[in-house]
């Protein structure tokens, strides 16, 4: 892909998560917040984690420079998601919440980018239900923390194009995730339903 911009919609615990790695990674990367207030959190969360990982030697002082320069921060929807050819989404596990950042999003981002919900449970359908291309929208599960746990669960809704899941895949795979592609979605994905089980 020539366009190496991605976005994380969405700056908490787990949007700043995503963002370290895809920063770690050689991208440019935008995170969006909805106030400067979170912002500010997104950026401290983001300079601890690489602060971590000077300290751990995965990267060294040049790289940890390198590293925060390759993201900006912004609460402008349309700078957010612009030039971006892959979308993070990470907001709150609430369908109305999420149908209405993906129409927030959809106002801005090229058609073809792939949207990638951060949902732990929620299903992909239902999210995408009032999409204009609900055939790009699919569900991306990280575990916690996205930048240390490679494992992310990939979801397609009832509409979702299958070569939009193996492009997401292949992104993943890129940037040294270890995606596993669900046959059918399910609330709680796998891992999620496994430890449930076990738990019970």
């Amino acid at each position: 892909m020539v366009n190496r911009v991605v976005t994380c919609y969405g700056g908490g615990l787990i949007g700043s998560s995503w963002a370290t790695h895809f920063i770690l990674k050689g991208l440019s990367t935008i995170v969006y917040d909805i106030d400067n207030e979170k912002l500010k959190e997104a950026e401290e969360r983001i300079k601890d984690n690489f602060d971590f990982l000077l300290e751990q030697n995965v990267i060294d002082d040049i790289e940890l420079e390198e590293c925060l320069n390759r993201f900006k921060v912004t609460t402008d929807k349309k700078v957010a998601v612009r030039d971006s050819f892959f979308i993070q989404e990470n907001g709150p596990e609430n369908y109305e919440i999420k149908r209405k950042i993906i129409s927030d999003i959809e106002k801005f981002a090229p058609k073809d980018a792939i949207i990638a919900s951060s949902t732990s449970g929620l299903l992909i359908s239902e999210i995408a239900r009032d999409a204009e291309n609900p055939e790009r929208i699919i569900g991306a599960h990280p575990y916690n923390p996205p930048h240390l746990i490679p494992l992310v669960e990939l979801s397609g809704g009832d509409r979702t194009k299958n070569d939009v899941l193996e492009n997401a895949s292949k992104f993943y795979k890129s940037i040294d995730k270890e995606p596993v592609i669900l046959k059918k979605e399910a609330l709680g994905f796998i891992s999620n339903r496994l430890q449930m089980a076990l738990y019970r």
